[in-house]
C-alpha cells in the first residue's frame, strides 16, 4: 500500500526570510497489513476443526505426522519378514539341523492327513432345526412320493406315516366315503349344457408385464371345436410369450378385435356349465363373469388328485395330471402351448369324474368348508 505525504521541509530562520519558501519534501511509505490475513486464518471455525481433529489423530497414532517421513505399507510387512528370517539364522546356528522343527505346509499332501469330522453331524441326534433341509425342498420330495406314476409301485404302497401329507387324502377319502356316493341317484350330465375353454395371452405394457388375451379356444362336451380365434389385443404387443403361449406376430395380424370376441365368447357361454383349469384366469382375460354355481375348475375337483396319487391340497398343473389319470402328454416341444389342445385335456379330465363329482354338488355339500374346517359336517 503506498501512501504520499506532503509537506514543508525545515529550513533555516535565514533562508526562511530573505528567501520564498518553495522547497517542499514528498515521503512515500509502504504499508504491508499482514496482521488481517492470521486473524482471518484464525477465525476460521472450519479450519480451526481441522487442525484439532489432526492432532487428535496424531496423538493417537492414527495419522502420520507432517514431520516424519512417509513409510510405503508394504514396507512394513518386508521389514518384519526380514527380521524374522534373521532372527531364524541366528537359532539355525545355534542348534543342529536333527533338533530344528520341520514346519509341515497346509498343501503337502504326502503326509497322512487326519479325517475331517463334520461337528454338525453326531451320530444317534437328530439335526438341529437350521441344517435341516428347506420346508420346500421336503414338501417337493414328499409329493414326488405321493404319485405312482413318478415314485413307483413299491414306494406308492408304502405305509402311511403320521403326520405325512398323506393323511389329508386319507380324510378327504372318509369324508366322500360318509356321503355314500354309489347308493346315491346318478346326476343327469345334459352333453349339450357343457363347454370347456381354454386362453393363451400375451404381455403388453413395460417389460411385457400386463397379460392380453391373444387366442380363445371352446369346445364341447365331446371335444369338438365351437369357438377357437386368435384375438388382437387392445394394447400393443411387447411380448409374445411363444414358448408358452405359442403366438406369433403373424397370428395377429388379421385378429378378431378383442371387443368382438368378449362378445362372442360371453353369447356360447351363456347358461352353460363352463369347464376349465384355473379357469379364473381365463374369464379375467376375457373380462367376463360367470355363476360359480355352474363353472367347473379341475384345478380344485379333489377326486382328481386322488384319481392321480396327488395330495388333495396340492395345486397340480394341468400337463401332470393329463399325464398321471389320462396317460396323455401335452405341452410338448418347442412351439409353445396350444389353448385347443388344453381345452380338450381339461374336458376329458373332467368327464374321468364327472358322474362322482356332480354327486357330490347335487347334495349341496361344501367339501372344501368341511375339509379345512370353516363349516361343519
Amino acid at each position: 500500500m503506498n501512501t504520499f505525504i506532503g509537506g514543508e521541509s525545515a529550513s533555516t530562520p535565514e533562508k526562511s526570510q530573505g528567501q520564498p519558501q518553495n522547497d517542499q519534501c514528498d515521503m512515500f511509505i509502504n504499508v504491508v497489513y499482514s496482521g488481517d490475513k492470521e486473524k482471518s486464518a484464525s477465525q476460521n471455525p472450519n479450519h480451526e476443526w481441522f487442525l484439532r481433529k489432526r492432532k487428535f489423530l496424531e496423538r493417537k497414532g492414527l495419522l502420520r505426522s507432517k514431520s516424519e517421513p512417509y513409510i510405503p505399507p508394504y514396507k512394513h510387512r518386508r521389514d518384519k519378514a526380514k527380521a524374522g528370517q534373521s532372527s531364524s539364522t541366528v537359532s539355525s546356528t545355534e542348534g543342529s539341523h536333527s533338533q530344528r522343527p520341520k514346519v509341515i505346509l497346509k498343501h503337502d499332501t504326502t503326509r497322512p492327513q487326519p479325517a475331517k469330522v463334520n461337528p454338525k453331524v453326531v451320530p444317534g441326534v437328530r439335526r438341529p432345526v437350521s441344517d435341516r433341509p428347506s420346508k420346500r425342498s421336503r414338501k417337493r420330495k414328499k409329493v414326488k412320493l405321493l404319485n405312482p406314476a413318478v415314485a413307483g409301485p413299491a414306494i406308492a404302497q408304502r405305509a402311511p406315516v403320521p403326520g405325512d401329507v398323506s393323511d389329508s387324502n386319507q380324510r378327504a377319502i372318509s369324508l366322500l366315503k360318509g356321503l355314500n356316493l354309489p347308493a346315491l341317484a346318478p346326476a343327469l350330465i345334459n352333453p349339450s349344457k357343457y363347454a370347456a375353454i381354454d386362453c393363451e395371452m400375451v404381455g403388453c405394457g413395460p417389460k411385457g408385464q400386463v397379460s392380453m388375451l391373444a387366442r380363445c379356444s371352446v369346445v364341447s362336451y365331446e371335444g369338438d371345436v365351437i369357438f377357437d380365434e386368435y384375438i388382437k389385443p387392445d394394447q400393443l404387443v411387447t411380448c409374445y410369450r411363444t414358448r408358452w403361449s405359442g403366438i406369433r406376430p403373424k397370428d395377429l395380424v388379421n385378429a378378431m378385435p378383442f371387443q368382438e370376441a368378449k362378445k362372442r365368447v360371453a353369447k356360447l357361454l351363456h347358461g352353460k356349465v363352463v369347464v376349465g383349469h384355473a379357469v379364473h384366469h381365463d374369464f379375467q382375460s376375457l373380462a367376463y363373469v360367470h355363476p360359480p354355481s355352474h363353472t367347473r375348475d379341475t384345478q380344485k375337483i379333489p377326486l382328481l388328485n386322488l384319481k392321480g396319487g396327488f395330495d388333495v391340497q396340492r395345486t397340480v398343473s394341468l400337463k401332470i395330471l393329463s399325464k398321471a389319470i389320462l396317460n396323455d402328454e401335452i405341452q410338448t416341444g418347442k412351439n409353445g402351448h396350444s389353448s385347443l389342445e388344453d381345452a380338450r385335456a381339461t374336458m376329458k379330465l373332467y368327464r374321468a369324474v364327472a358322474s362322482d363329482w356332480e354327486k357330490v354338488l347335487a347334495t349341496g355339500y361344501n367339501f372344501w368348508g368341511v375339509f379345512k374346517g370353516l363349516t361343519s359336517e
